[in-house]
């Protein structure tokens, strides 16, 4: 079945049984016009994985005026990523700028399941993944639905999970297994990266829909219990959070410009591309509120 936007010439077809869709009929080398972006906008509300596939040859500008159509643009923490003019983008790549394997970018990056940003004080509310160059097999994107996870746990852990926080720091979550690089002093100095509490269940301000709030790689213990209590708590949470059924993988393809909301999902690298295989992909991470009533008008 596929659902059909305000725009007439743009469908939306679903890609997986509970996450992804594809938007087609929207061609951003076209022009990113106000009418395109709205379309877009629509989507997205009701699918948080949205992909826009033959989005052939866009540049650093246009994705830059992509993502400024959502809001404020946050640098990337990871400064060796950073686009080298561009610093709102950020490079996911499996080679470094000499062409040799990017060890840490092929087999370590992001491979725990998390949200970008939780542990900021205003956390990334939604990420774009631009592809430039992609594997002939693996080097998918895996994303679960943290709607879903909420709302079929069992009544009684989602009556102890709501009014529960956590803190989240970069990288010392209670299930990471591949931490980000070493911060710089000068970013330390900033006191950015010391770490945030916010809700263990959040509110999505569109949808009005509640979803899980935790990160393996981020989160580090729930507020108020003892350590052990907290990460019992939380593996049961995480157990339930990543169930197939909830789950969509994306395989890409060069030309894929793949949005997700932060606030009601999580993913990670899926890894097993051909170590031979470039993958390449721009990004852009929204911190800004974005406005769904205002897209609609």
């Amino acid at each position: 079945m596929t659902a059909t936007p305000r725009d007439a010439s743009a469908t939306i077809v679903p890609l997986g049984r509970n996450l992804g869709a594809e938007l087609r009929g929207v061609d951003l080398t076209r022009g990113i016009t106000p009418p395109v972006i709205a379309a877009i906008k629509r989507a997205f509300w009701a699918n948080p994985v949205l992909v826009l596939r033959n989005q052939r040859d866009l540049g650093p500008e246009q994705l830059i005026e992509f993502g400024n159509a959502f809001g404020y643009i946050a640098p990337h923490s990871i400064l060796q990523y950073r686009h080298p003019k561009y610093e709102q983008l950020s490079y996911v790549t499996n080679v470094k700028p000499d062409g040799s394997l990017d060890e840490y970018g092929y087999a370590k990056r992001a491979t725990d399941w998390h949200a970008d940003g939780v542990f900021k004080a205003k956390p990334d509310c939604m990420t774009f993944l631009y592809s430039i160059a992609a594997p002939s097999v693996g080097g998918h994107t895996e994303f679960t639905n943290m709607y879903l996870a909420y709302e079929t746990l069992p009544e009684d852990l989602r009556r102890r999970a709501d009014g529960l926080a956590c803190f989240h720091k970069r990288g010392k979550g209670w299930r990471c297994t591949a931490p980000p690089p070493p911060l710089t002093e000068a970013q330390k100095a900033t006191g950015e990266f010391e770490g945030n509490v916010h809700p263990l269940v959040i509110t999505h301000p569109e949808s009005g829909r509640r979803s899980l709030y935790i990160s393996a790689a981020h989160t580090s213990y729930i507020v108020g219990l003892e350590r052990k209590e907290s990460d019992a708590l939380l593996d049961r949470l995480y157990g339930h959070a990543i169930q197939p059924e909830f789950q969509y993988h994306h395989k890409w393809q060069v030309g894929d410009l793949l949005m997700w909301d932060q606030r009601c999902t999580m993913h990670r690298a899926g890894g097993g591309a051909p170590r031979d295989e470039k993958r390449i992909m721009m990004r852009g991470m929204i911190v800004a509120e974005l406005d769904a009533k205002r897209a609609a008008a």
